[in-house]
């Protein structure tokens, strides 16, 4: 069996030790070949690229590493993986995990892996994906510990839908809640229903702690 690995990331360095863990995940008989780019556009060709018989192919994404407006980038990548049938990992840092639900709704198909795993977990995680079949999702051990925990402690309040990320996403772009309503055409009393159920989910009580909590939360690395 022959492996294509695409890694979308802008931290070069942890890419390379994810190499280094999936060239150990794979025996002898088995062909990797990775490649790698920060370009969305080339991550959308590998997307639609067809997919020999022969072989499987991981694209492997850095949440972060998305550009502005992921809520939309993550609609349009939900287009071409599963057509393909590929395997899509993505890596999550821990800030991100209050998303976790809304990612998973966008791309329920898509394996999950916290970038802060410890290295015998990430080993772990690649081993169950080499196995699993196409409609088989592989979680990272934390996560699934981390989401756990949240529901037995009825703290699942924390996370984040997909319509209250899709709201914030349209207001970071300098619309009021009436042109939002307007151009979706949904009543802003329901927009503003979202806005304050979020507000009281992250504890904060004025739009400038909306706007940095929520920015923390989707986050882009600096190139430093």
């Amino acid at each position: 069996m022959n492996y294509q690995c695409f890694f979308f990331d802008k931290n070069i360095f942890f890419s390379q030790g994810l190499k280094s863990v999936i060239q150990d995940a794979c025996d002898d008989s088995m062909r990797v070949q990775f490649t790698s780019s920060n370009n969305i556009h080339q991550l959308v060709e590998v997307l639609k690229q067809q997919r020999n018989e022969r072989e499987q192919r991981w694209v492997i994404c850095d949440f972060e590493s998305f550009p502005q407006g992921r809520f939309n980038v993550l609609n349009m990548i939900k287009m071409y993986y599963r057509h393909h049938r590929q395997k899509l990992v993505i890596l999550l840092s821990e800030n991100n995990i209050p998303l976790f639900f809304a990612l998973h709704s966008l791309l329920p198909g898509a394996h999950w892996l916290l970038k802060s795993e410890s290295k015998q977990n990430v080993n772990l995680f690649f081993n169950e994906l080499k196995c699993s079949e196409i409609g088989q999702t592989v979680f990272s051990p934390s996560l699934v510990s981390y989401t756990r925990m949240k529901w037995l402690t009825a703290d699942a309040g924390c996370y984040i839908s997909s319509d209250e990320w899709w709201l914030m996403e349209e207001i970071f772009k300098g619309k009021s809640l009436s042109q939002i309503a307007n151009e979706v055409n949904i009543n802003v009393r329901r927009l503003s229903y979202y806005k304050r159920r979020l507000m009281k989910r992250l504890n904060v009580t004025s739009n400038v702690a909306l706007f940095n909590v929520f920015k923390c939360i989707v986050a882009t690395p600096r190139n430093d």
